[in-house]
């Protein structure tokens, strides 16, 4: 019984020291989004920063993954649409200041890809994502990039939507948007 305890023990040690925590720590990463005209080629971009973002990983499997998102960064060059897109309209960052995506199983690593099964949380609605990333591990630092494809209105984000509103016939605005990233996370 004494050598079951001890390889038991032994085990579930060996277990939690095996689990490796990273942390962005610098602006080595970057965060761009993509929206575009449903009708016509206008396809603005623009840049959101990162407040924290925290990844464990045992072996080849990221078994937790959180990335806090700073909404009041939101930004695009032309002022008065990154005003636009800041306002109730859109994102409403006065009230929802941050974005969050938090991973709910643990993603196996295979040829340098996973899937991240997760949940999106924008204007504290809480939406069921996949996001398929490119990993690179190496001493020390684990590195994710991602373009993924999200429906903006799932989140409440409504404004001239076709889907939403079917009538409307200028300045409509396409519902699916990009979220493109590049995260370099370094070991604690």
């Amino acid at each position: 019984m004494k050598t079951y305890i001890s390889i038991l023990f032994l085990s579930i040690s060996t277990l939690l020291f095996s689990q490796e925590t990273y942390t962005i720590t610098d602006n080595s990463s970057t965060l761009t989004w993509g929206g575009k005209a449903a009708v016509g080629g206008y396809a603005p971009e623009g840049t959101l920063q990162i407040q924290k973002a925290i990844i464990t990983c045992e072996s080849n499997t990221i078994t937790a993954l959180e990335i806090i998102v700073d909404m009041t960064s939101l930004y695009q060059e032309n002022k008065q649409l990154s005003g636009h897109l800041r306002d109730k309209d859109f994102f409403h960052v006065k009230k929802y200041k941050i974005a969050k995506f938090t991973l709910s199983e643990p993603a196996a690593i295979s040829s340098g890809t996973c899937i991240l099964n997760g949940y999106m949380t924008i204007k504290d609605t809480q939406n069921k994502e996949q996001v398929k990333a490119t990993v690179t591990i190496r001493e020390g630092m684990i590195s994710i990039a991602f373009n993924h494809k999200m429906d903006r209105t799932t989140y409440g984000v409504n404004y001239n939507s076709p889907s939403i509103f079917k009538s409307l016939k200028e300045n409509v605005i396409a519902d699916d948007f990009t979220l493109k990233g590049s995260l370099t996370f370094i070991k604690k």
